[in-house]
């Protein structure tokens, strides 16, 4: 894998046999260029079946996939189909289910005191009476790649000198199971079909899968299939660089927004895109997040040791206007309603999008708030 990937390459079981110098190899790789391809062990059938269940559902027909369409709800989840999601104003060419943290009895309980609290929802549309195998895959996975970012979190603080209790037990769950309101994950389920004579909301078929863009959350893990890829990443120099399809047994992991901001800009949220394949492509990442009503600040310790900066003279895109916000509900809100703009107006007509991505409340429209 090392020879193959342009990407620094790093293995979880370094993390339990010398946690130290994970520590050190992971925070160069998120400084340096903010992407890197991880060798993890999580069971190969657990992935396996993730990535055949999200295959079978989108071979599906049409009108079943509906089933599950998110323009019905206001939390932006459900399948969507070519043509609904946008970067940067640019359709893409996509078609993806999204999910995101399920608060159960948590959400029925709790009243909506932020706009963001509107993306807590009780369970995610599963097409259980299409495809009822679907869930329980698609569970296993997260629940085992939330472990993984977890230790990933660890392994970032000791190697920036910050205590890892300080995010672990303050922003984010402390065990999996727990009562207590979960990490505000989230993930797509996307199949990435090649490009064809057709056109997309009277565009012409893009070359691109997604365009150039930065996640908005803390750490991204991706499973792709082994057969394609198509993802890029920019480096300092502006240069695009092919990430090559990767098995089962690797996650792509890349750095957020809200990693950035919590190092003070010293990890990267490097921008990158997607080429539409060849071939059809099945692609899983999950958004790694803290709790939906954290707010991040800068945690780095100048003093730590061998924190040189070594990334100068960068010149790679960057969104013209862009704030980055600390609030995970309100940096989480932002990419998601800029995504899908028809969802938005239709289930957030009290609200508005600022240019730089702020959401605000629209004037003499508060009492709808409460409606929702």
């Amino acid at each position: 894998m090392q020879k193959m990937s342009p990407l620094p390459v790093l293995n979880l079981h370094l993390q339990r046999t010398n946690p130290t110098l994970f520590a050190r190899q992971l925070v160069k790789a998120c400084h340096e260029i903010g992407f890197f391809l991880l060798e993890h062990d999580l069971p190969s059938s657990v992935c396996e079946r993730a990535l055949s269940e999200t295959r079978q559902f989108f071979q599906r027909p049409l009108e079943q996939k509906m089933s599950i369409y998110y323009g019905h709800e206001p939390s932006f989840r459900g399948y969507m189909p070519m043509g609904v999601e946008n970067t940067e104003g640019k359709t893409d060419g996509r078609e993806q289910i999204e999910y995101a943290a399920e608060y159960g009895k948590i959400h029925s309980s709790r009243e909506k005191e932020h706009f963001y609290h509107r993306l807590r929802v009780s369970e995610n549309p599963w097409p259980d009476t299409i495809q009822p195998s679907l869930r329980p895959a698609i569970n296993d996975y997260v629940n085992g790649v939330l472990t993984i970012g977890d230790q990933l979190r660890d392994a970032l603080c000791v190697g920036m000198g910050i205590d890892p209790t300080h995010l672990s037990d303050k922003m984010f769950r402390k065990k999996s199971g727990d009562e207590q309101e979960p990490n505000f994950w989230s993930m797509k389920l996307v199949s990435y079909p090649p490009p064809a004579k057709t056109t997309i909301n009277n565009e012409s078929d893009t070359e691109y899968g997604v365009g150039a863009h930065a996640d908005s959350n803390f750490l991204t893990m991706i499973l792709q299939d082994d057969k394609n890829s198509g993802l890029q990443v920019q480096t300092i120099n502006g240069q695009w660089i092919d990430v090559p399809p990767t098995p089962a047994n690797v996650l792509i992991c890349n750095i957020g927004e809200l990693a950035q901001i919590f190092s003070g800009g010293y990890l990267m949220a490097t921008p990158h895109r997607v080429l539409r394949p060849q071939d059809s492509r099945i692609s899983l990442p999950l958004f790694y997040n803290p709790k939906l009503d954290h707010v991040m600040e800068c945690m780095l310790n100048p003093e730590a040791e061998d924190l040189t900066w070594n990334r100068k003279g960068q010149n790679q895109w960057l969104r013209k206007e862009n704030t980055l916000m600390g609030s995970v509900g309100e940096n989480s809100f932002k990419s998601l309603a800029r995504s899908h703009a028809e969802v938005f107006k239709r289930h957030h007509k009290d609200l508005q999008i600022l240019s730089d991505g702020r959401i605000q409340l629209r004037k003499n429209t508060w009492y709808t708030y409460w409606l929702i």
